[in-house]
């Protein structure tokens, strides 16, 4: 008897062992950790720098060197003459081509496509420095597509889900900065002046009032850089410069 209980005894630790290992392995974050650093004025361009009020841009740079690095962005490619760029995400079997509204007119339109099949298309407005098809990813089942559409008095993000415009649904003034980061949607807002960020469907306000994106050129140096789990990013706020780090860091 004495044998059997303390048999059991060891089946049941090393069942509580078990559990215990299973809760240690990976999981997807369901929070972000932002890491602000102000600086002392507006950053330089080429090569980018800033200077930090406190430490120096190379151990910023260096304390998340390795998710800085697994960047996931696409690359706009021509399709009959077109831009397009392929789905990121859990397939690449979707499409987003720009293509004009009508043959002679400069109105644009984005239509999104798997294979020849056409599953939705939107108006991105007039052509402008900045290609239209900004991003594309798939999860869960799901699409999300990110537009920059431009007029004579627009420039701004606009970003759909499953067809369904989400600036309408939030009342947002624009969307921007589509990526998954650490395996769930991400994207920046704008609403009511300030910045904020989406993150597997909850709302984060910040106090930016300006994160710089859709830059050209040159200034596409201090666009959001998305990696696969964070987001570097300049931002504005009370007219001083911040240079952001946000993501699913392991400490």
């Amino acid at each position: 008897m004495k044998n059997r209980s303390i048999s059991r005894i060891v089946v049941v630790l090393l069942f509580v062992i078990v559990l215990s290992g299973c809760s240690l392995l990976p999981q997807r974050a369901s929070k972000l950790q932002l890491e602000e650093h102000r600086l002392a004025g507006a950053p330089e361009l080429v090569p980018l720098a800033f200077e930090p009020l406190q430490g120096n841009q190379e151990e910023i740079f260096a304390k998340h060197a390795i998710e800085r690095a697994l960047i996931v962005s696409s690359e706009a490619f021509p399709v009959d003459g077109n831009p397009a760029i392929t789905s990121l995400g859990e397939n690449a079997e979707l499409k987003a081509v720009v293509v004009m509204a009508t043959p002679g007119q400069p109105d644009q339109t984005v239509r999104l496509l798997r294979g020849d099949e056409l599953l939705f298309e939107a108006p991105a407005g007039m052509p402008s420095p900045v290609v239209p098809v900004q991003a594309l990813w798939t999860y869960d089942g799901h699409w999300a597509l990110e537009i920059l559409f431009a007029d004579e008095t627009t420039w701004a993000g606009q970003i759909f889900i499953d067809g369904e415009l989400v600036n309408e649904e939030k009342k947002y003034d624009e969307a921007f900065g589509l990526q998954l980061l650490a395996e769930k949607l991400f994207f920046f807002y704008m609403r009511d002046g300030h910045a904020g960020y989406s993150y597997d469907g909850k709302d984060t306000d910040l106090q930016y009032t300006e994160i710089p994106h859709y830059r050209c050129c040159a200034e596409t140096e201090i666009n959001p850089l998305p990696a696969q789990n964070m987001v570097a990013f300049f931002a504005v706020k009370d007219q001083e410069w911040f240079y952001v780090e946000l993501g699913a860091f392991n400490k």
